[in-house]
Formats: structure tokens, C-alpha cells, sequence
């Protein structure tokens, strides 16, 4: 299933580090190359990120830097690979939690992800699924995908506590619980019966000028803040004041309020509907409609199966369920309860 889809993204990773470099002056492009094998990641975006006449090559460094900023880099994105590959059991759970493991230390992978995204787009647009996509645009698709399955992944790792423990122990979450019951009051303003939902009746506008209404769900005595926009709930990490996202601390404080991962008014608001229903769909189907593996096609079938809560036939490649439809949020909640053991 999710093993075979992260293994074979193994192949596009030499492609796409090696033909990472700067602007076609060979002088430039020897400089980006070095500040990315340096890890410099922020010399390479600084370079080029506001160059106003782009090359191909130029947006594969920049996607490159930004997975590398985001705690992915070449080495990183082996070890997560190995390590999913060789999954003995759930390979997207080992997926989630080498994802976890290596963007922890970044301060903004989500939208260092999203930008790696934008980069690789830039570079082969939408032609992910066209019948006769070039071999070099095959890899550039896998990767665009990669870094979508992994802005998923990394999604995951806000909305629980310790989502390790969910996907690798087969233990449960109140965070995630609570995430859960948040994303399904977004999208119907129905309360689960694992929570109880008190709508804080808070518009906080934060420095970048966007104003969300915050919630309290608890469950199991256990009390989470969120903040809704339209029907999706908003990821955060740690708590900041409204006036400045430099003030944010992982502490609670009773002058901070829970923080958007968003610090940017112009950027792409950062929603679990906009990173689970977007980047998740458009990533499987990136990697799908880039390999002519037919068993790779098929895991992409059982993953989304898998996920839209149907019964996988593997002998026939069959799913109860139409994988062709999109995966909507209320699918991603049910999986996540399953998952969580709800």
C-alpha cells in the first residue's frame, strides 16, 4: 500500500538534487549548488525566491532549499524512505512519524512545504496527469507529490500530542480526539459525543490582519483551543500574542492565544481542509499519474481505500468504495478516529 508509493519516490530523489543549481551561468549555479550542500538553505531562498525571471533550474533549488529549511533535506528524505519502506506493518504511520521526526526542529515546515509545492509547480505546472508526461516532468511529479504527502503528514503532527502514538502503538490521543471533534464542528457545528464544544464567541485579529472565532473543545477532562475560519479548522503551533507572532511560546499563557502557523496576510491561509483535503489528493494522485508502475497505481488505489474507509480487494485490485472521488474532510476525520481508536 503506502510502502510501495514512498519507495519508488526514492527514484526521482537523485534526479532532483542533481539537477538543482542556481541561474544557467555556470559561476551562479556552482554558487546555489554549494549553499545547498552547505544546508544553506536560507541563502538559496534569499537568492532566488524574489527573482522576478525564473528558470526551471532556478525553482528546482528554491523547491529543494525549502524541503531542506523545512528539516528534509537529501539525507532526511532517505532516512524517510528507508524507514517507511521497511515498515513491517502501518507504512504511512511510519511515514508520519519519520515525517514528524525530521521537520521537529523547523519553525516553519508547513510553509516551507507548501513553497517546495509552488516551486516544483512553477517547473511542470499540471501536467501530472497527462498521458504523455516526459520522463523528467515523471520525477519532478513525484517529488511535487512527495511534498505534498508530507505537508499531510506534517499536518498530522500538529492536530495530536504525540501522533507516534496513534499510528505506531495503537494507542489514543485526546488531542487528536479533540482535533477531530474541532474539524467536524467547522463543517456542520454539530459537537461529537467524545467532546464538549464551547464556542468562545472571540474574532481575534492577529498582526497579519486576519481574524478567526476560537473554540474550546475538551475531552477526558483534557481542554484544546482552535480557531475556525469559514468551514475549517486553522493550524497552529504554540500560543502568541495578537499583536506579534515573534512572542510565540509552546507555554500556555492567559495573555497568548492559541497561534496560526500562517504569519503571512498574502500566503495561502494554512487550514486542516486546505493541507488534508488539498495537498493529500492532489499529492497521491501526483505520484499516480506520474509512474506507469501498475502496482504502483494499484497501492494508490489501497492507500486511498484505505483512507475513504472501504474494504481493499487485493486479489481483484478493488475497493468498496470509489477511489476515483476526491477525499473529503469528513473521510480524513472517520480515518482519523479509526486510527485513534475512536
Amino acid at each position: 500500500m503506502f510502502k510501495k508509493i514512498i519507495t519508488i519516490s526514492s527514484i526521482a530523489m537523485a534526479f532532483m538534487f542533481s539537477a538543482c543549481g542556481g541561474n544557467s551561468a555556470g559561476e551562479s549555479r556552482l554558487e546555489t549548488q554549494s549553499m545547498l550542500d552547505d544546508a544553506n538553505y536560507d541563502g538559496v531562498i534569499s537568492k532566488l525566491a524574489n527573482s522576478k525571471n525564473s528558470s526551471n533550474e532556478d525553482n528546482l533549488a528554491l523547491g529543494a532549499a525549502y524541503m531542506g529549511r523545512a528539516g528534509l533535506s537529501l539525507s532526511d528524505l532517505i532516512v524517510v524512505v528507508s524507514d517507511s519502506g521497511n515498515s513491517n506493518d502501518n507504512a504511512f504511520g511510519a511515514f508520519i512519524s519519520s515525517i514528524d521526526n525530521a521537520t521537529k526542529d523547523s519553525k516553519t515546515p508547513l510553509l516551507d512545504l507548501q513553497k517546495a509545492t509552488d516551486s516544483y509547480t512553477n517547473v511542470v505546472g499540471d501536467r501530472c496527469n497527462d498521458n504523455n508526461i516526459s520522463d523528467s516532468d515523471k520525477d519532478l511529479c513525484i517529488f511535487k507529490g512527495l511534498s505534498q504527502v508530507m505537508a499531510t503528514a506534517t499536518t498530522f503532527s500538529y492536530i495530536a500530542k504525540d501522533i507516534s502514538s496513534v499510528f505506531d502503538n495503537n494507542g489514543t490521543d485526546d488531542k487528536l480526539t479533540a482535533s477531530t471533534c474541532a474539524m467536524q464542528y467547522a463543517i456542520d457545528s454539530n459537537s461529537d459525543t467524545l467532546c464538549t464544544i464551547n464556542s468562545l464567541d472571540n474574532n481575534l485579529t492577529f498582526e497579519s490582519g486576519l481574524s478567526y472565532r476560537e473554540i474550546e473543545v475538551t475531552t477526558n477532562g483534557n481542554a484544546f483551543k482552535y480557531l475556525l475560519t469559514d468551514r475549517s479548522t486553522v493550524i497552529t503551533k504554540g500560543y502568541c500574542s495578537l499583536e506579534s507572532f515573534s512572542t510565540r511560546t509552546e507555554d500556555k499563557n492567559d495573555a497568548y492565544y492559541i497561534c496560526p502557523v500562517n504569519e503571512d496576510a498574502n500566503a495561502t491561509e494554512l487550514t486542516t481542509s486546505s493541507i488534508l483535503v488539498d495537498a493529500l489528493n492532489n499529492g497521491v494522485d501526483s505520484i499516480s499519474g506520474a509512474s506507469n508502475d501498475e502496482d504502483m497505481k494499484n497501492s494508490v488505489d489501497e492507500f486511498k481505500c484505505d483512507v475513504l474507509n472501504g474494504i481493499y480487494d487485493a486479489n481483484n485490485n478493488t475497493c468498496s468504495v470509489d477511489t476515483k472521488q476526491e477525499i473529503k474532510e469528513e473521510a480524513i476525520i472517520d480515518y482519523l478516529n479509526n486510527q485513534n481508536g475512536e
